[in-house]
């Protein structure tokens, strides 16, 4: 049997992409245009439309990886999803990224119905996923603060009035220079031939993680069973 990568709360598919001709990639989504999409990109992979606070991951004992990025926070029953989490088999990596709670309340004070529109029902700093996973034999576990450069982004967009695309994100109707300049702060683009784009990434790396420490939307978690 090939070795699994599962999404929860796939969307369209965007992480599963570049594992989808070495893995078998399984997608889970509520929203069935979504999982319609990522059927038409990737017709070998396993795709379901459904909540991800009742998918079955034992039914998979080949996992070799499991994302859940940017949903916990849409869920109803988050300590569910993880209790579910829990049943993947030894050797299973996880990354999970959530909403940083302070990054959350300052937009908040932006936008008051910011919650509303996008979904969102938590609020995480990453140590009540720690206590979860560790409670039931996840170790090596990473806790960081990341993506600062949303977080401004974000503020920019609400003083904009960007609309609510799907009640998943928000319009970038930011200039083009301006979105550029934010993704030179992205780490994640660090890992990626951009690296060699020199002297840019001599001041925006440094810079992003600094600012990460203080103005980081994002709350990043790894672990392994």
């Amino acid at each position: 049997m090939s070795n699994t990568i599962i999404d929860l709360g796939c969307g369209v598919g965007n992480k599963l992409k570049r594992y989808y001709n070495k893995y078998h990639v399984v997608g889970v989504d509520i929203d069935k245009e979504n999982i319609e999409i990522c059927k038409k990109q990737m017709p070998n992979g396993t795709w379901i439309v459904g909540d991800i606070a009742s998918f079955s991951i034992q039914q998979y004992e080949n996992i070799k990886k499991i994302f859940c990025t940017e949903v916990l926070e849409h869920t109803d029953d988050w300590k569910r999803v993880l209790y579910n989490m829990n049943l993947a088999p030894q050797g299973t990596t996880l990354l999970l990224t959530i909403p940083h709670e302070l990054s959350e309340k300052k937009l908040l004070k932006l936008k008051p119905n910011y919650w509303d529109e996008i979904g969102h029902k938590h609020f995480f700093n990453g140590n009540e996923i720690k206590q979860v996973l560790e409670q039931h034999g996840w170790h090596n576990i990473k806790i960081q603060r990341s993506n600062a450069a949303l977080f401004f982004q974000l503020q920019l967009l609400f003083k904009r009035n960007a609309p609510c695309i799907r009640h998943t994100y928000y319009e970038n109707t930011l200039p083009l220079p301006v979105r550029i300049f934010f993704q030179l702060f992205s780490v994640d683009l660090f890992q990626t031939k951009l690296k060699y784009f020199f002297p840019f990434w001599i001041i925006t790396l440094p810079a992003s993680l600094i600012l990460n420490r203080w103005w980081g939307a994002t709350v990043r978690v790894t672990a392994k069973k």
